[in-house]
């Protein structure tokens, strides 16, 4: 049986793995609360595509909102999460160069 906290983990882990959901979070960076119509406008796409991933986000608990009136206003919860993101763009990073580099190699052998 797996251990409460790494599921916990994983469901975290899960919420993240979306072009679009990487791309809200990066709106609301530096605790920038915004209007899902905001987010909308922003990356052009349909509210309920939006809709969506905000629900997933909000799920695993990374982001929570709070409604006014009509709307309803999303923002990160714990902004430790950009370390997370930031992290493994420096190992994505890291790895290309890498890769780079192999096949320059590659190419002056030939």
């Amino acid at each position: 049986m797996e251990e409460p906290i790494t599921e916990m983990v994983a469901d975290y882990f899960q919420a993240l793995t979306h072009p679009r959901r990487i791309e809200i979070l990066e709106l609301l960076k530096d605790g920038h609360e915004m209007c899902v119509c905001e987010i909308v406008r922003e990356l052009k796409r349909d509210q309920s595509c939006i809709s969506r991933h905000l629900i997933a986000l909000k799920g695993a608990g990374v982001v929570e909102f709070r409604s006014q009136g009509v709307r309803s206003f999303y923002k990160v919860r714990n902004n430790e999460v950009y370390r997370i993101l930031d992290l493994v763009k420096s190992i994505l990073q890291k790895q290309i160069r890498e890769e780079q580099k192999m096949l320059n190699k590659s190419i002056l052998i030939f």
